[in-house]
């Protein structure tokens, strides 16, 4: 397991997944989130990373990712100091293949299911605003 990927697992992503559980339990039956794209699933989200948000904007760099993984991503933003926020875009979006976006500032969010976006704290996790 990727080091980051083992130093987060149990910290953040085994309580944020509690949260997730609690939050479908309490779900009203009949909602339905809305879509503004491809809906493709991850398999695992990041720490701390948001589903379906996009954060257009304070864009350094860009480039595909070798498979739909937004921990790459993550990753990718981790592994550099002028990163401060990150979006993930599935493949079909922008190409056939994902897409990582880095981010040299923290643009508002926008509501979209082409992206998963995460926001880089001081130990290189990620953490929604």
């Amino acid at each position: 397991m990727h080091p980051v990927r083992s130093r987060v697992l149990v910290s953040v992503v085994l309580p944020v997944a509690a949260l997730v559980a609690f939050a479908i339990v309490g779900c009203k039956s009949g909602s339905a989130p809305t879509t503004t794209g491809p809906a493709a699933a991850p398999a695992a989200l990041p720490p701390g990373a948001t589903d379906g948000i996009d954060r257009p904007g304070s864009d350094y760099k860009d480039f595909d990712l070798a498979s739909a993984d937004a921990f790459l991503c993550l990753e990718a933003c981790v592994a550099e100091a002028e990163c401060r926020a990150w979006t993930y875009v599935r493949p079909g979006v922008q190409g056939d293949k994902p897409r990582c976006w880095l981010k040299n500032d923290v643009p508002e969010q926008k509501p979209d299911t082409c992206c998963i976006s995460g926001v880089r704290i001081g130990d290189g996790s990620t953490l929604e605003e």
